[in-house]
């Protein structure tokens, strides 16, 4: 008997046997069906069964059998009406209801930890408490604790929160996870963006020594959002009591070197300078229901992502509306039309800027990101479905504008396009009634046109300094680290680790590294100034006079590009006339090669042996001859758009003509070719130095850069043989010269070729490194006066926000002692790196050339106070006001004495350890006004 017949007739034998031993009643009837009966007889021999020579029968009855009998033991499933698409916000609603009690627990915890006793009033002692047991997991372990829940009926998570523990769930937990692993988490995840949800929680399985199952990923998840949530909610309560609730605080206040601006300080070009970029390593794919598509002709499906009402983006990002208000539908004629763009064929974000669209896929498809000069984040905005459109910037610099008004300069990589865009828009009145520039950064700016460069670049700009506006691209850099654990993820979750992301920086990255920031612009200007006796001394050799001739220098250089602007996109454009000679050139070589075939063919003829062409000698011919008609076909074409009579030769005037411009052409090609090139080699190069840049990246980077060499020789070799055949000669470029080039503004001068410019000063190489060198040597002192103003403003912003965070503390302290926990916890965390600051500029102060002063001023929103206090009306700074009074100098070098009581000693010697530093720098900057000198502290 095969196989499958044993295996069937032992299914049907079991279950026969287990339906015999019936455990239903008696007075219910089962009805195992007559047919069950026969085959039961046919099993012990007792009855027939016909079977046909090909067999099957057997088998075929058994299977049928055992389909039924199995049907009829089965119930009915009941239908199931339920729906999981709310599930999510289902979830977020369960929280909020109870969000307010969670908050007061999780501070009344932190104040617990900080304090060592619990704020809360405690139950009585008669007073049953109830437990509950819940699911711990800890950082090396996991438990089952008993939890007490508080007699106040705040329910059993804020019981939990209360102990240090977030639960999984809003409603009846029984998992919760410590609050110092979720703290661990964000905190690591942050330092490396690559480390996701998934990975931290297999880390903890392997430490708990379990095996990872896909619901531990989901419940820390859920627990970790509600502890982000948290931790959200405690800082807009604090930010509350400090009067930082409004909209646009973080905005205005977000750098105290930008904009922390003091009574009597110089005024600046730029009040404020910006950088913004787009980044595209930030989408997020759009979950989609599958649709029937061929493969050719793809459909992409309604979204399936579930309902969540929650953002993530806090007041980073910009909402949808306020950036489609700026869409090309809503924009009257965003591109400019007054002129072309020198420009428009070098960026890809550029030439098609309003019509690009990226892939379906994707919902969020990158960031638009501006920054400040010193690196905090300004303002984000979501690219929706669509490449680097030109309503994102619109949008930034729209907020900028209502945010910081007059004077902002803002660098962008097509600054020279973008400033025509803005102006042919809606927010052209206002960009230029605030005096808006915009500018483009020095990187990118070196592959930009030389006319554009004159304009925009920074070292041509009055009031840059040394900013290179390139913060965006090393922002760029750490955030790509986000790009897998943002990749799949929901819209709330992928605002959310940006935002997390992005705060953590600002407070403890960007903020502690601002005086070292500072410093080392300081100390590079001052190299760069020391550079100027050399300048000196190469102009008194050259005969030059004064600076005022680098200025008449550039302004002839400006003037001849620009009046050869209009010249040169004529010269390459490839006429008729130019396809013409062309084509005559063609014709002439194939004429002359079928010639030559039939003077062989007739020399052969002609011999007295008899003449039998080869096969191939005959294929050979009649392509010749096919050639030479095409060739004459494509002339007498031409000839007939042209109106040409007579053909031309070689010595028509028309044709001489036409050569000179195909040399021109050519010759432009080449050009370009060469330029091409070292756009490519000087994008490499920097991005084979870039922070993030892995070793196979590097090798393959420098893979890239071993081949790009021989291009570029092979480009020069062509350059060269074309430059030599003009009329007159251009100038041949070398290997040594190409390579070194920082900049491509010798491209634009090589492309003039009716105008001989060597002789003019400012094409001179040397006098070209001269020029440079001088606008260097500007920007040096601009950027010195700059530093001067903002090293005063930080000083004068740590003093102040110490005081005032103090003072809120203080007035907390009694009030509502877990307010003031998370006051504390607040100014510690902006403070941690107040004593670096305060180093590295006392530091800087005893660097011999130093002329800025360490003395803190007096902030205009301390002015505002006073203005304030007078109308009766409170104040964040009149705290500041009450404090300082006493404290402040009556001039520089005067101190006077504080006397005032801290609980925390601990935070007082810090405070004092800070103070006498300012002290010192103080006298320090006393004594160098006086023209004292540098002397030593003691």
């Amino acid at each position: 008997m095969p196989q499958e017949q044993l295996e069937s007739f032992r299914e049907l034998r079991d279950y026969s046997q287990s339906r015999s031993v019936s455990t239903e009643p008696e007075d219910m009837q089962v009805d195992d069906g007559p047919s069950l009966l026969n085959i039961r007889d046919i099993l012990d021999g007792s009855t027939r069964l016909d079977i046909s020579h090909a067999g099957g029968e057997f088998i075929a009855t058994l299977q049928d059998e055992l389909e039924q009998e199995m049907s009829r033991g089965r119930k009915k499933p009941r239908p199931d009406y339920r729906v999981r698409d709310d599930r999510t916000q289902n979830l977020v609603n369960g929280w909020n209801v109870q969000m307010d009690r969670l908050v007061t627990s999780y501070m009344a915890w932190c104040a617990e930890a900080d304090l060592g006793v619990s704020p809360q009033a405690t139950a009585p002692a008669m007073v049953e408490v109830e437990r509950i047991r819940i699911h711990v997991v800890d950082l090396y372990d996991t438990s089952d604790v008993n939890v007490e829940l508080s007699a106040d009926g705040a329910g059993v998570p804020a019981a939990l929160i209360k102990q240090g523990l977030i639960p999984c769930s809003p409603w009846n937990p029984s998992v919760a996870i410590a609050t110092r692993v979720l703290e661990l988490y964000r905190t690591t995840h942050v330092r490396c963006p690559q480390l996701a949800i998934q990975a931290f929680v297999k880390s903890l399985c392997d430490l708990h020594g379990v095996s990872y199952r896909p619901h531990l990923r989901e419940q820390f998840s859920i627990a970790y959002d509600v502890y982000l949530e948290l931790r959200r909610r405690t800082d807009t309560l604090v930010n509350s009591a400090l009067g930082r609730d409004n909209p646009d605080w973080r905005l205005k206040h977000t750098c105290p070197a930008c904009m922390y601006k003091l009574e009597g300080e110089d005024k600046l070009i730029f009040s404020i300078l910006t950088t913004m970029d787009g980044n595209d390593s930030l989408k997020r794919v759009l979950r989609r229901t599958k649709t029937d598509g061929t493969e050719h002709e793809p459909t992409l499906g309604p979204s399936r992502e579930r309902e969540d009402s929650r953002d993530g983006g806090e007041d980073y990002f910009l909402t949808r509306e306020q950036v489609d208000k700026w869409a090309k539908g809503r924009v009257a004629d965003l591109l400019p039309t007054d002129a072309k763009n020198p420009c428009s064929d070098r960026w890809k974000n550029m030439i098609n800027d309003v019509t690009s669209r990226m892939w379906g896929i994707f919902d969020e498809t990158g960031i638009f990101l501006a920054l400040c000069r010193h690196g905090f984040v300004l303002v984000v905005a979501d690219m929706i479905r669509s490449g680097e459109l030109a309503k994102y910037p619109l949008a930034v610099v729209n907020i900028l504008l209502e945010a910081f008004g007059l004077n902002i300069g803002g660098g962008y990589d097509i600054g020279c396009h973008f400033g025509a865009t803005i102006q042919n828009s809606e927010l052209g009145d206002k960009a230029r009634n605030n005096n808006f520039r915009s500018l483009v950064g020095s990187f990118h700016g070196h592959a930009h046109n030389r006319l554009c460069q004159l304009s925009f670049l920074a070292t041509y700009v009055e009031g840059m300094g040394l900013e290179d506006l390139e913060g965006c691209e090393r922002y760029f850099s750490r955030s790509n680290g986000l790009a897998k654990s943002v990749r799949y993820a929901t819209k709330f979750h992928r605002r959310q680790d940006i935002t997390v992301f992005m705060r953590q920086i600002d407070d403890l990255e960007t903020y502690a590294n601002l005086s070292k920031f500072l410093c080392d612009n300081y100390r590079q200007a001052l190299k760069i100034l020391k550079t100027e006796p050399e300048l000196e001394q190469w102009m008194s050799a050259e005969g030059i006079e004064g600076y005022e001739t680098f200025h008449v220098w550039l302004k002839e250089e400006e003037d001849y590009l620009q009046g050869i602007e209009d010249v040169l996109p004529k010269r390459r454009e490839e006429t008729l006339e130019m396809e013409y000679v062309k084509k005559l050139g063609n014709l002439e070589t194939s004429q002359s090669k079928l010639e030559a075939i039939l003077k062989a063919e007739k020399r052969a003829a002609s011999d007295d042996a008899d003449f039998n062409p080869a096969p191939t000698s005959l294929i050979t011919r009649r392509h010749a001859i096919e050639k030479r008609n095409r060739d004459l076909d494509v002339v007498q074409d031409l000839e007939s758009k042209l109106g040409i009579k007579k053909r031309w030769t070689a010595a028509t005037p028309e044709w001489i003509s036409a050569m000179k411009s195909i040399k021109e052409f050519r010759y432009h090609e080449a050009l370009d070719s060469v330029e091409r090139i070292i756009v490519e080699r000087l994008l490499e190069m920097t991005k084979i130095h870039q922070s993030g840049t892995g070793y196979k990246m590097r090798s393959h980077i420098a893979k890239a850069l071993q081949a790009r060499s021989k291009a570029i020789r092979k480009a020069i070799e062509r350059y060269n043989t074309l430059a030599a055949d003009m009329e007159p000669p251009r100038p041949a470029l070398d290997w040594d010269q190409v390579v070194n080039y920082s900049f491509l503004a010798e491209f634009d001068i090589l492309r003039d070729t009716g105008n001989n410019v060597e002789g003019r000063p400012w094409t001179r190489p040397s006098y070209r490194f001269a020029m440079d060198k001088y606008f260097k040597i500007l920007r040096a002192q601009e950027e010195i006066k700059r530093l001067n103003i903002e090293i005063k403003r930080l000083v004068t912003w740590i003093d102040d926000e110490d005081r005032f965070l103090r003072k809120k503390e203080s007035e907390h302290k009694a009030s509502n002692p877990p307010l003031a926990v998370q006051i504390s916890r607040y100014r510690q965390r902006r403070a941690r790196s107040d004593h670096n600051h305060m180093h590295r500029l006392w530091t800087l102060a005893k660097t011999p050339g130093f002329t800025g002063s360490l003395v803190p001023g007096v902030s205009l929103e301390r002015q505002r106070a006073r203005r304030l206090l007078r109308q009766g009306q409170p104040s964040e700074m009149e705290v500041v006001e009450e404090d300082r009074n006493r404290w402040m100098p009556s001039r520089e070098g005067e101190w006077e004495d504080e006397d005032e009581d801290d609980e925390d000693e601990g935070e007082e010697a810090q405070n004092e350890e800070v103070s006498e530093l300012m002290y010192q720098m103080s006298a320090l900057a006393v004594d160098q006004e006086d023209g004292g000198g540098v002397r030593e502290l003691d």
